[in-house]
């Protein structure tokens, strides 16, 4: 039986990246993981994957888009090289960078299944819609992400939507300590993400204390963050503040929280609100995008993005609605992990179906030594 070749475009154990780790044991094939260096690679290594190297590539590259075009052109050289050595049935693209490197990239007869979790817009949207025509499946975490990655794709048949989902029995937490109500931004401290945002949502808020937590990304300057602290300090919030750094389980600072302060404008899905609602913890975030999928009447409160008054307005709702907690939980149950890895394993084997080939044998042997293969040697 031939593999399925993964492609994550960063080591870093985000939320697309925490979303590709949760759904490959559905999959049955033998499954490979490419990806560069770090916390993804090794909690791959951990869970029993076999681990191909990638070169490391920062997530954004300042300066002419000549760099960023021959960026893709070396990733798709070691995507292409590993499609050669492994002879993979399917190919799968997980992220902005992959998809656009292995739509031209030669696979040596692999079927190509794009997983897109990003919102795009202007050139990079028209050459990931351009990507998307050539893949043999599409798959998008939200509604939202199918509409602006491949508006015809739904139409068409060609993508799925499938909302990345939690196991309840792992998030079941008890109710948050009493005191003053608490509430958890969390996400990396990037400006898009707004967490200066919800520091003056807060500031509206009287009484409310505020958990960040999230660190920049590497490579990032620190700007963002000392402004951030900056903001912290000042009279109507100081003291009222904690920065946890970046977290790799939420959990902890879950259990100390009332609710999550979403508040990104143009958040793609997020993996948070929905990890949230199972921990029984509602949710105020801003109605746009991913959250418009997740957050229904009951659980939480949406609000127009980027508007500090109506984020605060929605924080007092939830806080205020005893319901909110077994509300936030019974909603959590209509994202369910399993079933979403069911769906992606579903789609990755129909296009593998596809490519076996008769009279040879039908299978393919595991790869030998793929944990410690380079990328595109």
């Amino acid at each position: 039986m031939r593999p399925v070749l993964l492609v994550a475009q960063t080591g870093l154990l985000g939320g697309a990246e925490r979303v590709l780790l949760g759904w490959s044991p559905a999959i049955e094939r033998p499954a490979l993981l490419a990806c560069p260096p770090g916390p993804l690679a090794e909690a791959a290594a951990g869970a029993g994957l076999d681990v191909l190297a990638l070169a490391a590539r920062p997530l954004r590259r300042r300066g002419r888009s000549g760099r960023a075009a021959l960026g893709l052109a070396g990733l798709a050289g070691e995507i292409a090289a590993l499609a050669r050595r492994h002879r993979p049935a399917v190919v799968v693209a997980s992220g902005l960078r992959p998809v656009l490197a292995i739509a031209g990239a030669p696979l040596a007869g692999a079927g190509f299944v794009a997983v897109h979790h990003d919102l795009v817009h202007g050139r990079i949207g028209l050459a990931l819609r351009a990507a998307s025509t050539r893949c043999s499946a599409v798959i998008a975490t939200s509604g939202a992400i199918a509409r602006a990655a491949d508006p015809a794709g739904r139409r068409l048949g060609r993508t799925t939507v499938i909302h990345p989902g939690v196991d309840r029995s792992q998030w079941a937490l008890p109710a948050p300590p009493p005191g003053p109500p608490r509430a958890l931004c969390l996400g990396a401290l990037v400006p898009w993400k707004r967490a200066d945002l919800a520091l003056e949502i807060a500031a509206r808020v009287p009484d409310l204390a505020l958990d960040v937590a999230g660190a920049p990304l590497p490579g990032d300057p620190p700007d963002f963050e000392a402004a951030l602290r900056a903001r912290a300090a000042r009279p109507d919030l100081a003291g009222r503040v904690r920065f946890l750094g970046a977290v790799a389980d939420p959990r902890p600072a879950l259990a100390s929280a009332h609710c999550l302060l979403h508040c990104a404008d143009r958040e793609p899905f997020g993996l948070a609100l929905v990890e949230a609602l199972a921990a029984g913890r509602p949710v105020a975030a801003p109605a746009a995008g991913g959250p418009l999928e997740i957050v229904a009447p009951g659980c939480g409160h949406l609000y127009e993005p980027g508007d500090a008054a109506a984020g605060a307005a929605a924080v007092l709702a939830v806080l205020a609605d005893p319901a909110a907690p077994a509300a936030a939980l019974e909603r959590a149950g209509d994202f369910d992990a399993a079933a979403a890895a069911r769906r992606f394993a579903e789609t990755v084997e129909s296009v593998a179906a596809t490519r076996e080939v008769p009279g040879r044998g039908g299978t393919a042997r595991r790869p030998r030594g793929a944990r410690s293969a380079p990328g595109a040697g």
